[in-house]
């Protein structure tokens, strides 16, 4: 098990700081007087979350360190059979067909239609909105692997700014900056016997 260091704050404080900061962006912009219309996500609504994201070293550093310390053996157990499950799937198709089939891959983290890591999830899932949730449905009933969802493009450029600075703060530690498909991250963090104190010390944790 990974144990906490003074050290390891530093990593897990970089993905914390930076999601508070999504967080505080994407309110700022909902309280808008000029926005036509309010997001409409809302608890239960999971039709985003079929999908594959790509997260930043930190961010999945949280995650799986959130994974280790809160899940119980069952849930973590049940979590390592949906990322085999899904490698399976994609094994040796190329990104573009994994994009034209996103509806047939679930989160590795969705659960009865709610996120189990919602406290922690990555900045691309916060900038994951909508205003339209029925619009959502209906594109993900549909599997119309090329329609646009109704949503914002500030909320959009949130993420692109959130994930460069996570990036360049990286690059500028020394430490591993590739994106990274969050299946396969949480695989490779529970691979290494000490993943936060070795990304910060600037090895490879994760597979590019």
């Amino acid at each position: 098990m990974t144990t906490m260091k003074s050290s390891d704050n530093k990593a897990l404080e970089l993905a914390l700081q930076a999601l508070k900061w999504t967080d505080e962006a994407i309110y700022k912009f909902t309280l808008l007087e000029s926005l036509p219309e309010p997001l409409d996500c809302k608890p239960g609504c999971h039709y985003c979350c079929f999908n594959l994201p790509v997260v930043t070293p930190p961010e999945a550093l949280l995650v799986g360190y959130h994974v280790e310390q809160t899940f119980t053996a069952e849930e973590k157990k049940e979590v390592n059979d949906r990322i085999e499950k899904i490698m399976e799937r994609i094994d040796g198709i190329s990104p573009y067909e994994v994009a034209m089939m996103r509806h047939e891959l679930p989160c590795i983290f969705l659960k009865d239609a709610m996120c189990m890591i919602y406290g922690v999830r990555p900045a691309v899932c916060r900038t994951c909105t909508s205003t339209d949730a029925e619009h959502c449905r209906m594109i993900f009933e549909s599997r119309n692997h090329r329609a646009r969802l109704k949503c914002y493009q500030q909320i959009r450029e949130i993420f692109q700014t959130v994930h460069s600075r996570l990036v360049d703060r990286c690059r500028e530690m020394e430490c591993q900056t590739d994106a990274l498909p969050l299946p396969e991250a949480i695989k490779d963090y529970f691979r290494h016997p000490e993943p936060i104190e070795a990304w910060l010390l600037g090895e490879i944790v994760f597979n590019p």
